[in-house]
């Protein structure tokens, strides 16, 4: 039937992810995993966690105070802020662990990629896993161009957003990348 070929979609190319520990493509992930490029991110608008779970199917997150998301994977939460209570879900943030909710108010800006693995996660990611597990994953620097970029926004009751990044490559083995976000809202 001689039909043209089909260009791929760069936002469908593969997504690399370190969900167990090593790099390798997302389809090669033998649980249930879901993977978003900060482009992907930053096309849906995603700024927090509660956005990201409209976009992640059995992660539902509800900021229960500014600083305390109650995190749920597969309908069990994990919102206990206690010093005595066990996390069920691990949060990484470029390999450190998040060990308890209150701390992991993250926003998700300037941002390589977030990986949600879902179900238990203990062997990998120890026994706070045991519901699942989210990875975090910065941006690093770029060793080949310099750049930056500048963003602000606006919105009701008072709500207006500030987002800067530069990034400078140093030698051929160093380089820098600074980047910080300022939201207000009434």
């Amino acid at each position: 039937a001689g039909g043209k070929p089909v260009a791929q979609d760069q936002s469908q190319a593969a997504i690399i992810v370190t969900a167990q520990l090593r790099e390798q493509r997302q389809i090669d992930v033998p649980f249930a995993l879901s993977a978003f490029t900060g482009r992907q991110l930053e096309q849906l608008g995603v700024q927090e966690f509660e956005d990201l779970a409209r976009f992640t199917p059995g992660l539902q997150v509800q900021n229960q105070s500014p600083n305390n998301p109650a995190i749920n994977i597969r309908g069990i939460t994990s919102d206990s802020g206690d010093a005595f209570f066990e996390p069920r879900i691990s949060i990484y943030q470029d390999g450190v662990s998040i060990s308890k909710p209150r701390g992991a108010y993250v926003e998700l800006f300037d941002i390589e990629r977030v990986e949600v693995s879902k179900g238990p996660q203990s062997t990998l990611y120890g026994r706070g896993a045991l519901i699942g597990a989210m990875n975090i994953v910065q941006a690093k620097p770029d060793l080949d161009d310099m750049f930056g970029m500048i963003r602000a926004g606006f919105g009701n009751y008072g709500y207006w957003l500030g987002e800067a990044m530069v990034n400078a490559p140093v030698s051929s083995t160093l380089g820098v990348r600074i980047s910080g976000r300022y939201k207000h809202r009434d």
